[in-house]
């Protein structure tokens, strides 16, 4: 399309003027309303430029420390098997040097490998300064996204600015160092290659998008309504490229860990918090007033898993069916094609289930799109709507309090104006006659189609609800700004344990329902305890191992570079991990008065992840040979290996009468609680729960297991359960 002349922007607003013809000159008001414009876009651009950028270049924050510390593993050939564990991430966050007071917490989960990627050539620099060029490069980006919508769209320069500086998702986006602008590139890119009959191009592209997040995955739904087998094909080889890539670089073991368990979590709206209403999604909303949950959502409307089955995937594809039903096969007019493909994006981002503000900065494809699409049509009303709902879903300043029972309806108001912003797209679309009065006879498959996907969704929901919350009479409670309870060491009446609060990780103990935590100014990842002395791992540059007494405050330094103590039960011995480029042996420190020092006691080629003394000193490890699956072992303390007959596993604990090995099993992509006897090596399961039960740790009696389960929870959101196992 061509940018826009003088006349027409005047033409434009001679709609406004004839509104008031009777009060005055209709030139004068199509002046005011051209003056208006460039008001709004000065002070908007005053507003990034004086306020936005400052925010965002000078501190590491949110999101960008997540990919530059995954990106920056793979780069310096660390082993990236676990950045979805958020302890151990959280100590090479601490161990290349990124302070507290910069980033207190971060974590990957639930982005894509394929993602961190992206960050991979800004490894080079220091994380601040990675993060100034990488600014600079979105802002590149924008302008490269402002040209591809000139060219599709009847609107100017200065309108397609104006939308951008006005998108404040966009704002949060360089701010936070997210990768939404180059989706934003990803997305219109493909469109404008879509337009020019580059289909297979275009399909690759959203394949590519694929791999940075998964929504865009919904357009080879409309690929597959257009007919189009050229760029359904051109999608599916897009995304087979990202999947090969993000093999190559981080192995097939992280690939399918993120296939298996993190993505049909984040699916189903359980990778974070499910319960926070700033996420304003219909997830977020309909576990707010339907799930039960005694820390996070204690006060429902009605604790009802049937009810969130059914409403949830129902509710969804209403939202989503209007834009597959719209589509129209064969028809390529330029226009409807634009409309359609905006209404993907826009249904989407509706029924996504964790979307964050910066998610919307890829409003600005549509908001153009549609607004152009109404200018030419002379339609003033439409666009104020079109105006309003923009601003809605853009603004900043929603408040998104806890809310209890029905009043959490009114705690997301940018999710209605989201689903607004959708029907709109939809009303501009299906006013459009199809080119060529083209046939739409197979909307009832599709409607049937989507009726099957209503049913489908209904029944895994509720497959994976069913049970849930029955344990939640085991919790061992504590307070709502715990995110993370994990890790428990049970010593007599008190249990020891780290959690995950807003400042960053620290030990705790919980005695007679009460909770108490251990200060420090560096993160405490993991602890340890035996005869009254805690171990306690302290991550910096180096990690290092301290000790205390049970009521003491100050510490003292006994290992450095060690991490993930545990101690003999005896006494004895303390073990502990030491590791390099990412793996690690186990060594063993002697704490008797006048023993030899430490000793590493696995090869390199183990790389340990937890452990346990049985009663002869000897130990059940949790190891990996060649980034293969965690598998359990058993190692002298001559360092002679045996395996133990468990399949993939993790999380050994010995009970204190040494007769039972509690451990995890990966079974359909969860973690559950299994039981060994240790004289027979007869197996049986203890837990078989659509959620993960991980580290048991035993009470004094060999009878009661501690454990950290995520059920009803996020995914490895942890809180404390306690479970009589043995008759």
């Amino acid at each position: 399309m061509t940018m826009e002349s003088p006349s027409s922007l005047v033409s434009f607003w001679q709609p406004a003027a004839k509104l008031f013809a009777a009060k005055g000159d209709r030139t004068r008001l199509v002046k005011f309303g051209v003056c208006a414009e460039w008001v709004i876009l000065l002070t908007a651009l005053a507003y990034l430029s004086g306020r936005s950028l400052p925010r965002a270049w000078q501190p590491l924050n949110t999101d960008f420390p997540n990919y530059y510390i995954t990106a920056r593993l793979f780069r310096e050939g660390i082993s990236t098997d676990r950045i979805y564990e958020w302890i151990w991430i959280q100590r090479q966050k601490d161990h290349l040097g990124i302070k507290r007071t910069d980033q207190p917490v971060v974590g990957f989960v639930p982005h894509t490998p394929f993602s961190a990627l992206v960050m991979w050539p800004l490894t080079f620099w220091a994380p601040l300064t990675a993060k100034h060029i990488w600014i600079v490069v979105n802002i590149g980006l924008l302008a490269t996204v402002a040209v591809l919508l000139q060219s599709m769209a009847a609107i100017g320069w200065r309108r397609i600015a104006l939308l951008m500086v006005l998108n404040y998702p966009m704002h949060r986006n360089l701010e936070y160092g997210q990768y939404y602008v180059l989706l934003l590139l990803v997305v219109t890119l493909a469109l404008w290659c879509y337009l020019r009959n580059k289909r297979v191009l275009a399909g690759a592209l959203m394949g590519i998008g694929f791999g940075l997040k998964i929504f865009p995955v919904v357009f080879i739904v409309y690929f597959a309504r257009k007919r189009d087998l050229a760029a359904v094909l051109g999608m599916v080889a897009g995304g087979i490229a990202a999947v090969a890539t993000s093999v190559w670089a981080f192995g097939s073991q992280l690939n399918r860990l993120y296939a298996s368990q993190v993505l049909p979590w984040a699916l189903r709206g359980d990778a974070m918090d499910p319960y926070n209403l700033a996420a304003s999604s219909l997830s977020s909303l309909l576990h707010r007033l339907l799930l039960f949950e005694p820390e996070w959502n204690p006060h429902p409307v009605v604790h009802s898993p049937a009810l969130f089955a059914l409403f949830h995937p129902f509710l969804q594809i209403a939202v989503f069916a209007p834009a597959v039903l719209l589509v129209v096969p064969g028809d390529r007019h330029p226009r409807r094609l634009q409309l359609e493909w905006c209404a993907f994006l826009i249904a989407a981002l509706a029924i996504s289930t964790l979307p964050a503000s910066y998610h919307f900065t890829l409003l600005i494809l549509p908001v153009v799109v549609m607004a152009s699409e109404l200018m030419e049509e002379r339609d003033l009303r439409s666009l104020l709507v079109l105006a309003l709902l923009y601003l809605g879903v853009c603004f900043p300043g929603w408040h998104h309090d806890p809310a209890d029972r029905w009043w959490a309806l009114l705690a997301v108001p940018r999710l209605y104006f989201v689903i607004l912003f959708c029907l709109l797209c939809y009303m501009i679309l299906s006013r459009q006659r199809p080119f060529g009065e083209r046939r739409t006879r197979d909307r009832k498959v599709w409607a049937g189609i989507l009726f099957a996907v209503v049913l489908f969704g209904t029944a895994s929901t509720f497959r994976h609800q069913r049970a849930l919350y029955n344990n939640y009479s085991s919790r061992l409670g504590t307070s709502s700004d715990v995110l993370l309870a994990t890790n428990p060491v049970v010593q007599g009446d008190w249990v020891l344990f780290t959690t995950l609060i807003p400042d960053g990780y620290r030990t705790a103990i919980r005695e007679d329902a009460s909770t108490r935590v251990i200060d420090s100014a560096d993160d405490q990842l993991s602890q340890s305890a035996a005869a009254g002395t805690i171990w306690t791992e302290e991550s910096g540059r180096i990690s290092r191992i301290v000790s205390r007494g049970i009521n003491e405050e100050s510490s003292r330094l006994e290992i450095a570079d060690a991490e993930s103590p545990v101690a003999s039960p005896d006494g004895k011995f303390l073990a502990y991990l030491r590791s390099t480029t990412g793996k690690s042996r186990m060594w063993l420190r002697p704490l008797q008065k006048g023993a030899f020092g430490d000793t590493p006691i696995t090869l390199p080629g183990l790389d340990v992840w937890e452990m346990s003394f049985l009663t002869d000193d000897s130990l059940v490890i949790a190891a990996t040979t060649k980034g293969s699956a965690p598998h359990l072992f058993i190692v002298d303390l001559a360092g002679i290996v045996r395996p133990l007959d468990s399949g993939e596993a993790r999380y050994p604990a010995v009970s204190p009468d040494g007769r039972w090995l509690a451990y995890d099993r990966l079974d359909r992509g969860l973690w559950n609680l299994w039981l060994m006897d240790l004289h027979t090596h007869e197996t049986r399961r203890i837990t078989n729960e659509e959620c993960n039960d991980i580290s048991p740790s035993w009470e004094p009696d060999s009878t009661t297991l501690v454990f950290a389960s995520d059920c009803g929870r996020a995914l490895w959101f942890t809180a404390l359960q306690r479970r009589r196992v043995i008759p």
